[in-house]
């Protein structure tokens, strides 16, 4: 009987809660296999294969899970085609359709990868995750209040969460760009020399999915991002590549040659949501990498005006800090209202350096071992001279060969994206890691940041964990 495998990744922290887990068989028309997440500690993996029979109604088998204890209740479910082995259906068949949900009991993060037959590097089976968290949005003001001492404690003793290429979440410029007759040429052309190297020509029909699939590393918006309990963005604001800025001069997030959320849009989401969640600080690093063109990076003038418009125009009391802040203690920060730090890899716009894991090399991969190989190689010696620390852990599989490219771009799967393919595999090999050697293995006066793509609750959970144990608040794992 023909069967598609299935690995699955559940983390479950909030007591009294639990994630079910079921795969319908077609063939015996009745659930065969359940699996009971409970809360406890650590991910819960495995592989289900999901059974169907071949019918020309197009009956499919599927995969499944649902919520238990929390109010509402949310579930995940994926047919799966018996014919081809991709995704049929169901609300997971659609990755930018898949957002994180925050309530006053619970926070949620999930998400499903597509394989069909597996290309390059790339895995046979589909990917499943969910993440079950107490809420998140509030995550430093209760390590504080439950751990008073942490008050007084430099702000760089903390570790964050944070959101890699923070704005390629919104394909509204890509859209615009693509209704119009005069710059899709130019932008198609852009995207696949420039964007993905190893593609000649994208389809307009096709773009959007392309993108999606190949260059969109977050799926939730600000907000959510910020609720799972991310406090620091990789945000990248540019121009547009000289070829097609004549129809739009907007400054956006740019990856490589493709546009994400306007700047300014981004600033206004950080300072409303910072004025309802007064016991939170979020540091941005404002950089240009990976931008096709020099030009496309703006001024720091320019920079600095978009954020007094976003302060202006949302009424923000909000104070700005940089480097020098982290020094100051998380009480001091809240008590002087400076709750948005700046740390910027742009020259004479509130600058600072970073010791960073990422390389070439070491991340175009579709095994955690060779990320686990760099985090392992970060040092207290290494970060002598840098204002902070960040550990990259997310792979980057477009790198790892031109099939991979090729049959992303081409797929009709809106759940086909190559950084989802290891999302999960990754979280539960990498967040185990810092729990065991972050400790251990670099200084505990630098601000840490781990950068992970598709923003979820359980990093924002490890990282709580992790600042405690810096502060000598905890025992070390």
């Amino acid at each position: 009987m023909p069967s598609k495998g299935v690995n699955y990744y559940f983390y479950v922290s909030n007591p009294g809660t639990s994630i079910a887990a079921t795969e319908y068989d077609n063939v015996k028309k009745s659930v065969s296999w359940t699996l009971d997440v409970p809360a406890g500690p650590g991910f819960r993996t495995g592989t289900v294969e999901v059974d169907y029979s071949f019918s020309f109604s197009g009956v499919d088998g599927s995969f499944g899970w649902q919520t238990v204890g929390t109010t509402p209740v949310l579930s995940g479910l994926a047919i799966i085609d018996p014919v081809t082995g991709n995704m049929d259906g169901g609300n997971l068949s659609v990755m930018m359709n898949t957002p994180s949900f925050s309530a006053p009991g619970f926070a949620l993060s999930y998400g499903f990868y597509d394989s069909g037959p597996g290309y390059g590097d790339l895995t046979n089976r589909d990917q499943a995750y969910a993440y079950l968290t107490p809420p998140m949005n509030g995550w430093m003001g209760r390590l504080v209040a439950e751990n008073p001492a942490a008050a007084a404690q430099p702000f760089n003793r903390f570790c964050l969460p944070g959101a890699h290429d923070a704005g390629t979440f919104d394909l509204g410029c890509v859209r615009r760009l693509l209704s119009n007759a005069q710059a899709v040429g130019a932008f198609l052309s852009l995207v696949g020399a420039k964007a993905f190297g190893a593609l000649a020509d994208v389809a307009a029909s096709q773009a959007v999915t392309a993108i999606t699939n190949l260059a969109v590393t977050q799926k939730d918006n600000v907000v959510a991002m910020l609720n799972m309990g991310c406090r620091y963005f990789d945000f990248r604001p540019g121009y547009l590549p000289p070829q097609i800025r004549s129809f739009d001069g907007g400054i956006y997030h740019q990856h490589t040659v493709i546009p994400g959320y306007p700047f300014a849009s981004f600033l206004s989401d950080l300072l409303q949501w910072l004025a309802a969640n007064p016991s939170e600080i979020v540091v941005v690093s404002a950089n240009s990498q990976g931008f096709y063109d020099s030009s496309m990076a703006p001024d720091e003038a320019t920079l600095a005006g978009i954020l007094a418009a976003a302060q202006s125009g949302t009424g923000s009391t909000i104070a700005v800090g940089s480097a020098p802040d982290l020094e100051s203690s998380y009480a001091d920060l809240l008590s002087a209202n400076k709750r948005l730090i700046f740390l910027n890899q742009i020259s004479g716009w509130l600058p600072a350096s970073k010791y960073d894991s990422y390389s070439d090399g070491a991340y175009a991969t579709t095994q955690p071992g060779s990320i686990v190989g760099a985090l392992s190689g970060m040092t207290a010696a290494g970060q002598s001279g840098s204002t902070y620390t960040v550990l990259q852990l997310q792979g980057t599989a477009t790198n790892t060969g031109k099939e991979v490219i090729v049959s992303s771009a081409a797929s009709q799967s809106s759940a086909s994206s190559p950084l989802m393919s290891t999302k999960a595999y990754f979280d539960s090999v990498t967040y185990p890691w810092l729990l065991a050697n972050v400790g251990k293995s670099l200084g505990n006066d630098q601000l840490v940041v781990f950068l992970n793509d598709f923003v979820d609750n359980a990093l924002a959970a490890t990282a709580a964990t992790i600042t405690l144990q810096r502060m000598g608040l905890t025992a070390q794992q």
